[in-house]
């Protein structure tokens, strides 16, 4: 029989808020881009001002968002910092223990953007070369250091490693890619390799869309540089 005296686990609690997709996402976008408006929170998940003040308000009940004033505009930001932790946690343990079906190779799926860093079979291939060459090195709990080689190999991309993280933004993280069930890199390294191979021309972004293309240009060079085999 169960232990009827038994108190009830704080964690059910927790998890049950997170099991929402939409109040996920939320927590997902702060996590990646800090600190936001509730427009903003509406635009990026596309849902009305209406529907998204009630996840809101479960968030805020549940102590896992914070919001201040900010003239006119209440700011959402994430009320723990130990949420910026459990997220790359879940998506480690998502990679490795979910397995989809097969799905077709799309123009999304190839290359897009997830916030400011890369994603698709374009994101996760970088990754994996950046482990490769040692430029990186990722951990345990879905976080990512700086490897050995980071200096040699972000230089050859123009992208000083010593600068890297200097903000506000995480250094580096696995985020879990949905269409390739594999990590790609966020946080500032992820943003500092699409900002310079965009730069560099070697990627385009498609107007209005997440979607990147891979220049021939930039085929090219990330098969020079990294060794990635990519069809421009």
């Amino acid at each position: 029989m169960p232990d009827i005296t038994r108190p009830p686990d704080p964690r059910v609690a927790l998890l049950k808020e997170l099991a929402d997709p939409l109040r996920l996402r939320v927590i997902d976008r702060l996590g990646h881009g800090g600190p936001a408006t509730v427009s903003e929170l509406a635009a990026a998940q596309g849902v009305t001002l209406p529907h998204l003040s009630n996840h809101l308000r479960r968030l805020r009940d549940a102590g896992l968002v914070q919001v201040r004033r900010s003239g006119r505009h209440a700011v959402y930001e994430l009320a723990d910092p130990g949420l910026q932790a459990l997220l790359p946690v879940l998506d480690r343990v998502t990679g490795r223990v979910v397995r989809p079906a097969p799905r077709p190779q799309t123009t999304f799926s190839h290359a897009r953007t997830c916030y400011d860093h890369l994603a698709g079979a374009l994101g996760v291939a970088l990754y994996a070369a950046l482990r490769e060459r040692g430029a990186v090195h990722d951990l345990p709990d879905g976080t990512v250091e700086l490897g050995p080689q980071a200096r040699d190999t972000f230089a050859a991309l123009d992208i000083d490693a010593s600068e890297l993280g200097g903000d506000r933004r995480r250094l580096a993280f696995e985020c879990f890619d949905a269409t390739e069930h594999a990590p790609h890199v966020a946080g500032a390294v992820g943003d500092a390799v699409t900002a310079a191979l965009e730069e560099r021309g070697w990627i385009e972004r498609a107007p209005d869309s997440r979607v990147v293309t891979v220049t021939p240009r930039g085929a090219r060079g990330l098969r020079r540089t990294l060794g990635v085999e990519l069809a421009a």
